[in-house]
């Protein structure tokens, strides 16, 4: 799930009313031509123009801010399930499984960077671009890192036994996190790794209350992580230590979390959209599906949030129409 660097910062939505405090499902709408593809990831380059891959090759492409989707092929040529995906801009995309391909024709047409498959490790579960050159890819239990574009990686983190993650953040140029963990019959395992030159170089850091399932972080010290089975943890000291801060608003794990300012979304398992109005400390149900299709990615990239999942659910934040919003001038990488 793609992280915002911290030069993007202006790009947050300013919302031009206040706040809001209470939830509805009022203020999410199901999105429309979504079919049935199975989205593992989302992200969105401006307000409007969004790009999604899932299961099968399958993806999705919007440019009205995620209400309306239209359906393509990923990487046709490579019969394969994507994990990742990021929009550049209105026309370049991102996807990757094995490896990472490009497409700069709005996914007509896609390219294979080899380079990061040839750099042996797993699946590519995220990556995060700093600039045009620079990106910080996750690939199995390995970190590894580019300067030249993709044209070569280095390796950065070797990876441990029982070490694993999926999501990288970085709430600034230098500090990175990467996050995750397992479930094995002797109980879960919880990853948290740190970097404070940008991704060169990493260090393993404790973090005992069972595996991660959905992270973000609000700066370099103060972050929030949600768990298989304890709940909400949060840091103020960079992740050197953790403090429990709420259960779980669902019986089943939360799979994304994303936040903008004090307000924070998580989407689970079981389908559903939960939003918190005061640091993640309380939750209120805004949305489920009602076939409980499960909601594997949120975007927080652009305008409205949007979440998407299993079988072609998709749903968008309704209360940014209503509300109106200003829209970000800055350039997005």
């Amino acid at each position: 799930m793609f992280a915002t660097p911290a030069a993007s910062k202006p790009l947050v939505l300013a919302l031009v009313l206040a706040v809001p405090t209470v939830a509805t499902a009022a203020d999410w709408l199901p999105a429309s031509g979504t079919g049935t593809c199975s989205a593992t990831d989302v992200d969105f380059s401006d307000t409007r123009h969004g790009f999604a891959a899932g299961a099968f090759n399958c993806g999705l492409v919007t440019d009205d801010g995620g209400l309306t989707w239209t359906p393509i092929r990923v990487v046709p040529q490579q019969g394969q399930s994507l994990l990742f995906a990021h929009a550049a801009d209105a026309d370049t995309f991102y996807a990757a499984r094995q490896n990472l391909y490009r497409s700069t024709d709005r996914g007509k047409t896609w390219t294979e960077l080899a380079a990061l498959g040839a750099a042996g490790g797993g699946s590519v579960f995220d990556i995060h671009f700093a600039d045009a050159a620079h990106w910080v890819a996750a690939k199995g239990g390995q970190i590894h890192v580019t300067d030249d574009g993709g044209d070569s990686w280095t390796l950065a983190y070797p990876g441990e036994f029982n070490i694993n993650f999926d999501e990288l953040h970085f709430p600034d140029p230098q500090t990175g996190y990467a996050t995750g963990g397992i479930v094995r019959s002797s109980g879960e395992l919880g990853t948290v790794l740190r970097s404070d030159d940008a991704g060169a170089s990493w260090t393993l850091l404790t973090f005992p209350h069972g595996k991660i399932t959905a992270a973000d972080f609000i700066d370099a010290d103060h972050g929030i992580v949600a768990t298989q089975s304890q709940g909400l943890f949060e840091t103020l000291d960079g992740a050197q230590t953790w403090t429990s801060i709420a259960a779980s608003p669902d019986v089943t794990p939360i799979i994304d979390l994303v936040h903008r300012g004090t307000h924070w979304y998580a989407a689970t398992y079981a389908g559903c959209v939960h939003e918190s109005f005061d640091n993640a400390r309380t939750w209120q149900e805004s949305y489920c599906d009602p076939a409980e299709r499960a909601l594997a990615a949120l975007s927080a990239r652009g305008g409205a949030i949007v979440a998407a999942g299993n079988d072609g659910v998709a749903v968008f934040e309704e209360r940014i129409l209503r509300d109106g919003f200003e829209e970000p001038q800055a350039p997005r990488f």
